[in-house]
């Protein structure tokens, strides 16, 4: 049974229920209908008074449950919305196997508006069983309804994802793989979904549980049985087809970035440039702003992967590409929101204004083909017009739509502007990296509820005015990033804990005071552990970053024994990486074991075991500068000078 149930007052003592009882206010723009919702607990009380054998039919119960639940369900009321769903599952479980087959796409759909409810409240352990119920109900539909493989696939990839995110890899290895086996199995001319569609869904799934697993050779084999497939469609199509060329893009991503885990770079670098040029070709003219956003994110996650290439020169063109799509979407969104205001002023303009012309007066056909241009469409007539022009509402929803586009696209050049100082701050530009990651602030700060951007602007500036010596500067960026994301991170730990981890990385490197920097530091640590436990081979190099550096924090302190197991433990770790992957963390071994020959020094003035790990990090740094000067000569710099005091 489940364990409580909802009635009338329930819903008014909810907090976003409106403080009166009067029923002509239970209307609110926050919350459900509940004129609606007080006729359907109406419904649910009468039946639930009654014994079932009464009832009109055996799942009568569950029909106003069902209505109410999604009710409750849309204005966010999750909840109450559960323990909705879970009252109406709790009779169709009463019949067992007998549920009639009328019933079960509807005991179906109500397993899965249950199980989107659980994902939202992020209560993931009640959602596994919930959604192999699903999976269950779906294939006994498919008695009826064949095509009901489909949702039992979708049901089991669910599952499949919410196993990954409680790191519980494993499991959700063997789910993945089974479905792949058992796909392969089925005819070719299967109901629903296209056999090759489904297996390449199932395929890309399989790859990413291989790569949390660490099988990444048996990753790329599967990452190209799925690029394969999507480009057989994307081949075979006369027309293009907007889900293939997405998941054909998707499917490159991938594949690139499986490549790269073994060390096949020029083939990962291949990948990731036609996903690029892939999506160049994409954009249908100079107003296609859905398709030039969509290159601009693609560029950011090519730049993004062609560092961990170290392409460091490739990602920083990538980047400033980026950057000037989002700039000319932003003065296109910017100029689109002035023309409706001059089309369409405010009413409190319009009475200021006197004799002058304003509005659709300043247009010759009276701002009809301005209409048809800024609303894309050339259907519209002075109807439209007229409404937008005599209904404040109507006109102040409209304005509010046009800033809104504005606010997308100045978050846009915010976000590449401060992926774009990154790689120039590889690259030793530090200067350019200041100007880029300083616009991307005040940027931020013009938008509210743009604090995730702003966070992540101001960690990157803080760490660019280190590197200037500017250090008041940066622990002031770094403190306001943490304060920041520590908020974000409390109401929602799951999106926000990774950035958060980073920002007190910063400040533990930049804060001059000792206690400060040990407690951002084991705040730090404590997270970045917690989150390789349930990811550990995508989380391992963000945690040994984090070592190096708690071990200089631990050094500076005095605290020697403690120091040298930090940095110890960062060697280990990034050795083990930098085997498998040197492009991507060859820079990190080397910067790793500087530190550890720093802190072997401080700490017993062993001098020969130093110079020898400090050895091994310039022969390094010699390897790394010879391939790309400007990112790694200054390092090299730095560790000749610390070798030579060691000597």
């Amino acid at each position: 049974m489940v364990e409580d149930r909802i009635d009338i007052e329930t819903l008014l003592q909810h907090p976003g229920s409106p403080n009166s009882r009067d029923l002509r206010r239970y209307v609110s723009p926050d919350g459900p209908d509940l004129r609606y919702a007080r006729v359907l607990m109406g419904q649910i009380e009468a039946l639930r008074g009654q014994p079932r054998e009464t009832w009109p039919s055996p799942y009568a119960l569950t029909e106003p449950l069902r209505h109410l639940g999604a009710e409750l369900e849309y204005p966010g009321w999750y909840e109450l919305a559960r323990l909705v769903y879970l009252e109406a599952i709790d009779v169709y479980r009463a019949a067992g196997t007998e549920a009639a087959d009328d019933f079960l796409d509807d005991y179906r759909r109500t397993l899965g508006s249950l199980g989107s409810v659980l994902v939202e409240l992020k209560r993931y352990e009640e959602v596994l069983p919930i959604k192999q119920e699903e999976q269950a109900v779906s294939l006994r539909l498919t008695a009826v309804d064949a095509s009901a493989l489909d949702l039992a696939d979708d049901a089991r990839t669910t599952s499949i994802g919410i196993l990954a995110r409680l790191g519980r890899h494993d499991e959700a290895l063997d789910s993945a793989a089974e479905a792949v086996r058992e796909i392969r199995q089925q005819p070719d001319n299967r109901p629903g979904r296209p056999k090759g569609r489904t297996l390449a869904y199932a395929l890309a799934r399989y790859a990413g549980c291989l790569t949390s697993v660490g099988r990444f050779d048996e990753a790329v084999d599967a990452a190209t049985e799925a690029e394969n497939i999507w480009r057989r469609y994307d081949d075979a199509g006369d027309e293009p087809d907007w889900l293939v060329t997405r998941r054909l893009d998707e499917a490159l991503g991938q594949l690139g970035g499986a490549l790269a885990q073994v060390g096949r770079y020029e083939e990962a670098y291949a990948a990731f440039v036609e996903r690029v040029e892939r999506g160049r070709r994409s954009i249908d003219g100079d107003d296609d702003f859905a398709g030039s956003r969509n290159l601009a994110i693609t560029l950011n996650g090519a730049a993004i992967a062609l560092r961990r290439l170290g392409r460091y020169r490739e990602a920083l063109a990538a980047a400033e590409e980026a950057v000037r799509l989002d700039r000319a979407l932003a003065a296109r969104a910017l100029d689109r929101q002035h023309r409706f205001e001059r089309l369409f002023p405010a009413w409190e303009e319009v009475l200021d204004g006197g004799d002058q012309p304003m509005g659709k007066e300043l247009f010759e056909d009276g701002g009809l083909s301005e209409v048809h241009d800024l609303f894309d469409d050339e259907e519209l007539d002075e109807d439209f017009i007229e409404e937008i022009e005599f209904d404040e509402e109507s006109r102040d929803n409209h304005a509010a739509d046009f800033r809104a586009k504005v606010r997308e696209a100045e978050l846009g050049v915010c976000v590449s502007l401060y992926n774009l100082g990154v790689y120039l701050h590889d690259l030793n530009r530090v200067e350019e990296a200041l100007a880029a990651d300083s616009e991307a602030v005040e940027i931020a700060r013009r938008h509210q509820d743009a604090a995730p951007q702003l966070a992540l602007a101001l960690n990157n500036t803080s760490c660019v005015l280190a590197d200037l010596n500017r250090q008041e500067e940066a622990v002031e960026a770094a403190r306001e990033a943490v304060t920041l994301l520590t908020t974000l991170a409390t109401a929602d730990p799951e999106a926000h804990e990774p950035a958060l981890a980073l920002a007190l990385h910063t400040l533990s490197v930049s804060a001059p005071d000792l206690e400060e920097a040990l407690s951002a530091s084991l705040r730090c640590l404590a997270i970045y552990r917690r989150l390789y436990r349930l990811d550990p081979h995508r989380r391992a190099g963000d945690l040994a970053h984090a070592m190096t550096d708690h071990g200089l924090v631990r050094s500076r302190r005095g605290e020697h024994a403690e120091a040298l197991a930090a940095a110890a433990e960062s060697v280990e770790t990034y050795r083990r990486l930098a085997a498998r992957h040197p492009a991507r963390y060859s820079g990190g071994h080397a910067s790793a074991l500087l530190n550890l020959a720093e802190v072997h020094s401080a700490a017993d003035g062993a001098h020969a075991r130093a110079r020898a790990v400090a050895e091994e990090a310039v022969a390094l740094y010699e390897s790394l500068a010879a391939d790309l000067p400007e990112a790694h000569e200054h390092r090299l710099v730095h560790a000749r000078a610390v070798l030579r005091r060691l000597v």
